[in-house]
């Protein structure tokens, strides 16, 4: 149990790690798609967008949390009391509040953290590529610079995962790859995209290495803690950004998971899978409560995520039509 909910773990932080490179990825490129189709970027149709697509579902959910979930429980006999205040996170704070106090009391807050770094990223993102628009290189530096000086500093005086600077990181490998995208007639850009099958498949199965053999290879006592969490999260964000890079532009690929219409469209509807997930997860552990299996690899890695993962699909679904499509 304790082995395989470790590289639950190890996952699920790769996961967020993937979130920030795939966003920092796709703005990045529409940013500088806009820039060539009309000569210019609309930085307040870029928010206006981005509120339209975030907003509405975040905020339902923050109402959900700090009004509908206790009413919720009252209604069936149960106490309950959301130690969190509301203004962190309808002010896309609540990364910071969390860095201070703690995770909320219910589960389902918890994960807006990362809806809050989103929204600081978007604030400021469109006028750092104006400002370094004919060095995109040294912007992807300075950002990197960032990530490894925060990093070393704030290290061993707060949780430096909930921290916006530390998502630099991140974000600077997503750019790199959006700024290669875009340079479609560059040398760079023909030897990455044609890129032999069996060097593709060579960085899948590197990443898959560096997955097993997490704890050898970023918990080196040699190095100090801030040093191997750095090392850590570029090395999986460099694969990362790589595999968005490969799916869409490589010639060679082994395989495009495009072609798999299902996954695809769970893509579509992932901002409401992130957002109703632990909402899930506890529907499912009332479900499984009833049962009373003690089993936990069984209920906890097993039975709990996949039923609340099928609970989680049709209310998606239902999110993303109504605000989304």
């Amino acid at each position: 149990y304790h082995f395989i909910k470790d590289y639950v773990y190890i996952l699920g932080k790769t996961g967020f790690s993937f979130a920030f490179v795939l966003s920092s990825y796709i703005n990045t490129f529409v940013i500088l798609e806009e820039k060539e189709r009309t000569g210019r970027f609309h930085p307040w149709k870029f928010y206006v967008r981005r509120a339209l697509r975030i907003w509405p579902l975040y905020f339902l959910m923050v109402a959900f949390c700090f009004w509908g979930f206790p009413l919720l429980k009252a209604m069936l006999g149960e106490p309950y009391h959301e130690t969190t205040p509301a203004w962190p996170f309808l002010s896309f704070t609540g990364n910071f509040y969390m860095l201070n106090h703690g995770f909320p009391y219910l589960p389902a807050l918890s994960v807006l953290w990362s809806v809050s770094v989103e929204e600081q990223f978007y604030l400021v993102w469109p006028w750092l590529l104006w400002l370094f628009d004919k060095k995109r290189l040294v912007l992807v530096g300075c950002l990197l610079l960032t990530f490894f000086l925060f990093t070393s500093i704030a290290f061993s005086r707060t949780n430096v995962f909930f921290h916006t600077l530390f998502m630099t990181g991140d974000i600077a490998v997503g750019a790199f790859f959006a700024f290669l995208s875009f340079r479609q007639g560059s040398d760079t850009f023909k030897r990455f995209s044609q890129l032999p099958r069996w060097a593709i498949f060579g960085f899948y199965l590197a990443f898959v290495g560096c997955i097993h053999f997490y704890h050898i290879l970023f918990e080196n006592p040699y190095l100090p803690a801030w040093f191997n969490l750095c090392i850590e999260r570029l090395s999986l964000g460099i694969f990362l950004g790589f595999f968005i890079f490969e799916q869409n532009y490589c010639m060679h690929s082994p395989f495009k998971f495009g072609q798999l219409k299902r996954i695809s469209y769970l893509g579509l509807i992932s901002y409401g899978l992130l957002c109703f997930h632990e909402v899930g997860i506890l529907a499912a552990n009332k479900i499984l409560e009833k049962f009373s299996w003690s089993n936990p690899l069984l209920t906890e890695l097993g039975l709990k995520p996949l039923l609340g993962f099928f609970l989680l699909i049709p209310v998606s679904i239902l999110s993303y039509h109504a605000f989304v499509s």
